[in-house]
């Protein structure tokens, strides 16, 4: 069988088509944005406590560390920017420092998720998105 030269081309530009689709690798992976990082990061997580806890909180420590880039969207949608997030540990403590009687202190992790320096949302373990 003999095929004419506009039918060899067809035919061989279908094969080199096909074989092309049949690749292996992967499509590369799309570049990550990532939000400015927060700059007023401290007086937000201090507002956001001082709005939510209720009651006195004299004996309240705030131990904040320093953003760290997150590996979560945060604008709503997979593609959206990656934010940052800031751990914070809530301590409190109960007693007197008198030695009579035995100090109590508590605590609890935060996280704090930014989005340049606006808070996204507050998650209780850094691997969980808002």
């Amino acid at each position: 069988m003999i095929l004419k030269p506009a039918a060899a081309f067809a035919f061989v530009s279908c094969i080199a088509l096909l074989a092309g689709c049949g690749s292996s690798s992967p499509p590369p992976a799309p570049p990550v944005s990532r939000a400015a990082a927060p700059v007023n990061y401290e007086k937000s997580i201090v507002n956001y406590f001082d709005l939510t806890i209720k009651g006195p909180q004299r004996n309240r420590e705030l131990d904040i560390g320093k953003p760290e880039p997150g590996g979560c969207p945060v604008g709503g949608h997979v593609t959206s920017q990656r934010g940052w997030v800031v751990p914070v540990i809530y301590a409190t403590r109960t007693g007197n420092l008198t030695g009579k009687e035995a100090i109590n202190i508590t605590g609890k992790a935060y996280y704090f998720w930014f989005r340049e320096d606006t808070i996204y949302g507050v998650t209780p373990r850094p691997e969980l998105c808002p």
